[in-house]
This record gives structure tokens, C-alpha cells and sequence, in this order.
């Protein structure tokens, strides 16, 4: 079998999964500074009990607006949106190239694919820290075509990129 590319199914991701992907990944990588600040504000609770007034006015105040940071500055980029609207893709020796419902076409090229991160139902391509598309196992034709391009067309561009 020589395929010189592969299509898959028709698919759309919700927004709400994508967004949780985001806020998993940004949390995975920031956890180490909101440990400290919640340390900080418990030792300094200890010293004048005021300081749970701070700890509450940032939980329900500024964590929410961190949040809608990473929706407005992230999820909504075009990049991303790429994800989340209804496509195919077709994966070749130069990328992925997407076709939208409306007849649109968008590519991304092996080079700008950062690194490449594996979750139990789908591929995480990121394009920066926080900016990725993400491509479903299920959104493959066969098992035959996910196995093909794991061989042939993802294994030969991410040799450096893990």
C-alpha cells in the first residue's frame, strides 16, 4: 500500500472540548505558580485572617477573567478555529490541509507543528504553547489509514519534535 495521502471523515470538535483541552494544557503547565500563590495566601492567612478575603476575591474574580483571557486570546484564534469548525482533512508529505463545509481550504505544514502530543482519543498538534489543532483516532476512515499515517506521514516530520 503507497498512499500518497489520506482523508479523513467529515468531523467538528464543540467548542466547550476544545476549550477544556486549552484550560487542561494551560493548567498542566502553569500549576506550579498557582500552588505557590495558594501557599503564599494560607501562610499569610495564618498571620491575619484577612488574607482568605484576597484568596476568595482572586478565586472568584481573577481566575475567572484568566480564563477568559484563554478563551478571547487563544481558542478564537484562526488556528484554533480550525478545530473547532466542521472539515476533512487531507494528511500528506507537506501537512494537513483542511476543507471546510463551505468549500474553504486551510493548511498546516509539517514545519510549523511545534510538537505533538498523544491523548487516548486524539492527536494534540501544537503550533505554539497554546495554540494546537486537534485531530480525533475516530476521525479516520479505517484503522488501516491511522496506522498508515502514523508510519508514513507523522513518524518521518516528528523525529525532533516530542
Amino acid at each position: 500500500m503507497n498512499k500518497t495521502h489520506i482523508e479523513t471523515f467529515s468531523y467538528q470538535l464543540s467548542p466547550q472540548y476544545y476549550f477544556n483541552r486549552l484550560l487542561k494544557i494551560w493548567l498542566h503547565n502553569n500549576w506550579g505558580w498557582l500552588l505557590s500563590f495558594f501557599l503564599l495566601l494560607v501562610g499569610l492567612s495564618i498571620q491575619n485572617p484577612l488574607f482568605i478575603y484576597v484568596g476568595l476575591i482572586i478565586l472568584f474574580l481573577v481566575f475567572p477573567m484568566i480564563i477568559s483571557y484563554l478563551w478571547f486570546a487563544y481558542a478564537l484564534h484562526p488556528d484554533c478555529r480550525m478545530s473547532i469548525l466542521s472539515k476533512t482533512v487531507e494528511i500528506n508529505k507537506n501537512g494537513l490541509s483542511c476543507t471546510f463545509d463551505d468549500g474553504r481550504t486551510e493548511s498546516i505544514a509539517w514545519e510549523r507543528i511545534s510538537h505533538i502530543r498523544y491523548t487516548s482519543t486524539d492527536f494534540i498538534f501544537h503550533l505554539s504553547n497554546y495554540i494546537f489543532f486537534i485531530l480525533p483516532y475516530n476521525s479516520f476512515k479505517s484503522n488501516d489509514d491511522l496506522e498508515y499515517f502514523l508510519k508514513n506521514f507523522l513518524a518521518p516530520n516528528i523525529q525532533n519534535k516530542k
